[in-house]
C-alpha cells in the first residue's frame, strides 16, 4: 500500500518521538564567577486558549545590547513533540545515532543549538502550541507568541526589530507561513489569543524540511493555507535559509525547491542547501547546517 505524503509524515511522527525522551526541567545554566550567566525561564504562558500555549526562554548572559531572538518552533506532524527536546543540545563527540527506521527518519529530533546561540548573544524561546493535527492552530499559536515577545521586550531585554524564526518539519512549515505573512491581516492573526495591534512580522526564517505542499499537510489545506498565495512580486519578505535532504521520503525535497523558487521569482532573499542522501531529521542537519545557520543570522542582523 502506498501511503500519502501526509500519512507518512503522521507515522514519522510516531517513529521519531518512540526514539526521543523529552528533557526534564532544567535550572538556569552556571558560569564561573567571574562570568555573567546565561539564564532559563520555563514555560512562560503567552496565550490563554490552551495549556500548551507556553514556551521556555533561554536568555543569553546579560549585555548592554537588547538580544536577538530566536523562536523555534518543534516539528511532530502536529499530533506530537515538546519544546523541551531543543535542551538535548549538540554534541560532535557523541556517538552516531541509530540507523534510520523505516523510510528513512532518524530518531534525534534536529534543532538549533542553545548553548552555541547564548554564548554568541542570542535569546532563544522555544514554544509548544496546541497538538490538534492542524497546521493553522500551529500557525496562530506562533504568530501569538512572536507577538507576546515582542509586547514584552523591553522585560526581557529583547530587540524587538530583531525576530528570527527557526522550524523543522511541521515547524518548518509554521515558520516559513510566519515569514510570508507578516504585515498582512490573514486567518492566522487570531485576536483572540494576542492584541493584533503588536506586529507579527520577522526579519529572518530557517527552515529545515519543512512541508509546504498540500500533499504532505494533514486534513484539507486549501491554496490560501499554502506560503505561494503569499508570495508577491513587491511584497516585503524577510530573508530565507532553508535546508532539505534528497533521501527525505516524508517531506520530498521539491517542496523546498518549489519554495525556494518561488522566494526568489517574487524578489525575496532565499538560499536553499540541499544535503545529499540526507533524510527525514537527519542528524546530518545539525552536524552540517548549524554554521551556516549562525552566518545567516549574523549577516542578517549585522552581527
Amino acid at each position: 500500500m502506498r501511503l500519502s505524503g501526509r500519512a507518512l509524515l503522521a507515522a514519522a511522527t510516531a517513529a521519531v518521538l518512540a526514539g526521543c525522551t523529552a528533557s526534564a526541567p532544567r535550572t538556569a545554566g552556571s558560569a564561573s564567577p567571574s562570568a555573567p550567566a546565561a539564564s532559563t525561564i520555563y514555560d512562560v504562558a503567552y496565550a490563554a486558549a490552551s495549556p500548551e500555549e507556553k514556551l521556555d526562554l533561554y536568555l543569553p548572559p546579560p549585555a548592554a545590547e537588547p538580544a536577538p531572538l530566536v523562536v523555534w518552533v518543534h516539528g511532530g506532524g502536529w499530533r506530537a513533540g515538546t519544546k523541551s527536546v531543543i535542551a538535548q543540545g549538540y554534541d560532535p563527540s557523541a556517538p552516531p545515532p541509530p540507523q534510520p527506521t523505516r523510510c528513512g527518519v532518524n530518531t534525534q529530533i534536529q534543532t538549533p543549538d542553545v548553548p552555541d546561540l547564548n554564548a554568541k548573544g542570542y535569546a532563544v524561546a522555544a514554544i509548544d502550541y496546541r497538538l490538534e493535527q492542524d497546521p493553522v492552530a500551529a500557525v496562530k499559536d506562533a504568530k501569538a507568541a512572536v507577538r507576546f515577545l515582542r509586547a514584552n521586550a523591553a522585560k526581557y531585554h529583547l530587540d524587538p526589530q530583531k525576530f528570527a524564526v527557526w522550524g523543522n518539519s511541521a515547524g518548518g512549515y509554521t515558520v516559513v507561513m510566519l515569514g510570508v505573512t507578516g504585515g498582512l491581516t490573514t486567518e492566522f492573526d487570531d485576536p483572540a489569543l494576542a492584541d493584533p495591534a503588536v506586529p507579527a512580522t520577522v526579519q529572518a526564517v530557517i527552515d529545515w524540511f519543512g512541508p509546504t505542499d498540500a500533499a504532505n499537510l494533514p486534513g484539507t489545506i486549501g491554496p490560501d493555507r499554502l506560503p505561494y498565495a503569499y508570495v508577491k512580486p513587491g511584497r516585503p519578505l524577510p530573508p530565507f535559509l532553508i535546508a532539505h535532504g534528497t533521501a527525505d521520503c516524508i517531506v520530498p525535497v521539491e517542496s523546498s525547491r518549489r519554495l525556494h523558487q518561488a522566494l526568489t521569482a517574487a524578489g525575496g532573499q532565499a538560499a536553499l542547501n540541499v544535503l545529499p542522501g540526507a533524510h527525514h531529521e537527519d542528524p546530518a542537519f545539525m552536524r552540517t547546517q548549524l554554521t551556516p545557520a549562525y552566518a545567516f543570522l549574523d549577516q542578517t542582523f549585522n552581527r
